[in-house]
């Protein structure tokens, strides 16, 4: 044979076999090197978390710690942070002029006790939406090892099954590379010796490519930061069961939830329960909060959005119901009145009467016959009880409304909290970052309390001050007590209409048309008159302060126009059917760039399949969809692979109104849907099918039902009037 072979390219396929064959042998010694690297990924990103905690405490607070600290010397010589001065030895600060021994000490001590606070508290938490060189860092390192720790068995097995494969094809191509071997070999050897390298390329490539557990193996090494971080939000308990295992030297352990002393979790662990009127099933933590509520007496609530404040405010309400009380009172939101009226009647037994205005008739009937008024912030202005009348437990929800001590509400609420002994304050908000009103609100219900935190907030870390609001304050986050992340929590938020809701409701129905009575509430002429933009509104507001994204959903392209008018410049342009789908993405794509608070309006047909927007965290649906597969998809938009944080889905719906008979409508369709053991494309499509010729039956049998049971309330709203007269 006197094909001269291409030695460069044989000598590079055994290069690249020996290196295949030293990397499976060594593949489990490696992970000694990855773990030290990982460690030092982790020290690193603990420092600068440490460091960056630090450098936001200013040396102002050393002079509030009421032991004669002048911090002016420390500022004159650019000393300005404790980062800066917990780099100082003793002497160094004793160096500083107009700074002698003893100020020195008392300096190096104080500082030395907040750096030891600011290191307990210190929470690790790797940031892959915003993230630093340290969380790139750190993230970057436990990729590499989490994902060559798992494939190292496979590694093993393959180079017990290889080895010899590998050294006997390299030891036969290497005369083919090398010059003088070839030239002294038989044409046989050298047939053999080509067929050797061409047996081994094929080998490599087959059994050793990209896509093999060697080859992802060593991909990873190269891996993008992007595909890292990627990885990460797919696997994020696994990176930190990782730290815990690994880096014990770092407050890495998810610390106590609660902030509670163990004395008082104790007290409170024991707080006898009986939820007799209660109907719904309350998860541990849930229970934990209700017998905090029922221990501490006068409480704020302050759990992230989506927690279930409201059915934990219910139980403490069941709670103290069945030990005797009977009393109780909820002020809220008007957006949310109608809804913590459904709340109530959904989970407890518990009598409801909604006291809204000035409707002193129901406020009487709920003094007469007990169990929970449900009224609004602006109501409590209007409406007066007797001087000697008291009450058992009163639930503020969304109490930030009443943290300004000049607001009128904020005064009727005054008069209130004196009239009973259990006050539970709710807000999702995250209070303790505001001091001053953390301090008002937390005055109004504990003053002892109080006080102790105007002592200790110039010099306290944050989690000190959490401890001395344990006893007044309890906040968890869902990523503390829902350890099956991401989770989905889906909410009905009704509305009550206003009267000029009801005459363009009424209007739409006398119509018949079913487009125009699907638009309950957005179809009045000014959004200041639409409950369910107000409540939009409210709920853009919420997820801004969490810094989370919306998605607002809904079949009218009229509606979603509103939407951007009633949010602005936070909303981007709007995905509709009639848009190209590369612009769709562009879209999402600039979506996904956006900073928190940003909306993404689309018409549910035209977003609610093919894209992926895990960017978003908060979804809205301003009307009821025609069926649940629509809603399903989608949800499933953001509600998907690569989501790291929960999901909450809000339904606007307008009470007294056709959302109530589409939801009936939704919920039999969807139990349909669950029938089909396989939901499949093909299994929706039957049963699609299959609805098809009584749908428009249905929908029409909706209309003339609807219409009579307007005219019908007219008649008997007529009839009344009469009486009267």
């Amino acid at each position: 044979m006197n094909t001269k072979p291409d030695r460069k390219h044989i000598k590079e396929l055994i290069d690249r076999a020996c290196a295949v064959d030293t990397g499976l042998r060594t593949a489990s010694d490696s992970s000694r090197g990855e773990i030290n690297a990982l460690r030092r990924a982790a020290e690193d990103f603990y420092n600068a978390r440490v460091r960056s905690a630090l450098e936001e405490l200013d040396v102002e607070m050393l002079s509030q710690s009421k032991q004669g600290i002048r911090t002016a010397y420390l500022k004159n010589a650019g000393i300005n942070d404790i980062y800066k001065l917990s780099g100082l030895s003793r002497a160094k600060i004793e160096a500083i002029e107009g700074i002698g021994a003893q100020g020195a000490k008392k300096i190096y001590d104080t500082v030395k006790k907040i750096v030891a606070n600011t290191k307990d508290s210190l929470r690790v938490r790797i940031d892959a939406d915003s993230p630093t060189p340290e969380d790139d860092a750190l993230i970057t390192a436990i990729h590499i090892f989490s994902v060559r720790e798992a494939l190292r068995p496979e590694l093993k097995n393959l180079y017990r099954e290889h080895h010899r494969t590998l050294s006997e094809l390299s030891a036969a191509a290497d005369k083919a590379a090398s010059g003088i071997k070839w030239l002294f070999s038989g044409k046989g050897k050298k047939e053999e010796s080509l067929a050797a390298a061409q047996k081994l390329e094929s080998f490599l490539d087959t059994v050793f490519g990209p896509e093999s557990e060697y080859g992802r193996f060593s991909a990873v090494l190269s891996a993008d930061v992007t595909e890292r971080r990627a990885h990460f939000r797919e696997n994020a308990a696994e990176y930190y069961s990782v730290l815990e295992k690994y880096c014990k030297q770092l407050n890495t352990e998810t610390p106590e939830s609660t902030g509670l002393s163990a004395e008082l979790i104790a007290e409170i662990e024991a707080q006898p329960l009986d939820l007799q009127y209660l109907k719904a099933t309350l998860r541990s933590y849930q229970t934990f909060g209700v017998k905090y509520a029922v221990h501490q007496k006068r409480t704020l609530l302050g759990d992230e959005m989506g927690l279930g404040k409201t059915v934990q405010a219910i139980a403490v309400i069941a709670a103290l119901k069945a030990a005797g009380k009977h009393h109780f009172m909820v002020v809220c939101p008007a957006s949310v009145l109608v809804n913590w009226c459904r709340e109530i009647e959904k989970f407890s037994t518990l009598a409801v009467t909604k006291v809204h205005g000035n409707d002193e008739e129901a406020l009487y009937r709920w003094r007469a016959n007990g169990d929970v008024a449900v009224t609004t912030y602006e109501s409590i202005s209007r409406f007066t009880l007797p001087e000697k009348f008291t009450f058992d437990m009163l639930i503020a929800d969304e109490a930030h409304y009443v943290k300004n001590p000049e607001a009128q509400r904020t005064a009727a609420m005054e008069k209130l909290l004196a009239k009973t002994e259990g006050v539970l304050y709710m807000s999702g908000t995250p209070l303790v970052n505001r001091v001053d009103e953390m301090c008002y609100l937390v005055k109004c219900l504990q003053p002892e309390t109080a006080k102790k935190l105007e002592q200790v907030r110039s010099v306290a870390t944050a989690e000190q001050f959490r401890q001395e609001l344990s006893p007044v304050y309890l906040r968890r986050v869902r990523e503390d007590v829902l350890k099956e992340l991401p989770q989905l929590t889906e909410k009905e938020q009704w509305c009550e209409l206003g009267e000029k809701e009801k005459a363009a409701y009424r209007s739409a129905v006398e119509s018949g048309n079913l487009m125009a009575i699907r638009q309950v509430s957005w179809n009045t002429e000014r959004l200041e008159d639409s409950s369910k933009a107000q409540r939009l509104k409210e709920i853009w507001e919420s997820a801004m302060e969490q810094e989370r994204k919306i998605i607002v959903f809904s079949f009218f392209r009229s509606t979603l126009e509103k939407v951007r008018t009633l949010l602005g410049e936070h909303c981007l342009d709007t995905v509709s059917g009639d848009i190209s789908p590369a612009r769709r993405q562009e879209i999402v794509d600039e979506f996904n760039r956006a900073a928190p608070g940003a909306v993404l309006v689309s018409q549910v047909q035209a977003g609610g399949t093919g894209l992926n927007i895990q960017a978003a965290s908060v979804i809205v649906f301003c009307e009821p969809q025609l069926t649940p597969a629509i809603e399903n998809q989608a949800i499933a938009r953001a509600y998907r692979m690569g989501q790291t944080r929960d999901v909450l889905v809000y339904r606007l719906l307008a009470d007294d109104t056709v959302d109530e008979r589409m939801l009936e409508i939704l919920s039999s369709k969807q139990k349909e849907f669950d029938s089909f053991a396989d939901e499949s494309a093909v299994g929706t499509g039957q049963l699609e099918a299959m609805n098809a010729a009584e749908e428009g039956s249905r929908l029409t049998q909706m209309i003339k039902e609807e219409q009579a049971r307007l005219a019908g309330k007219e008649t008997e709203n007529a009839g009344a009037s009469s009486d009267k007269n």
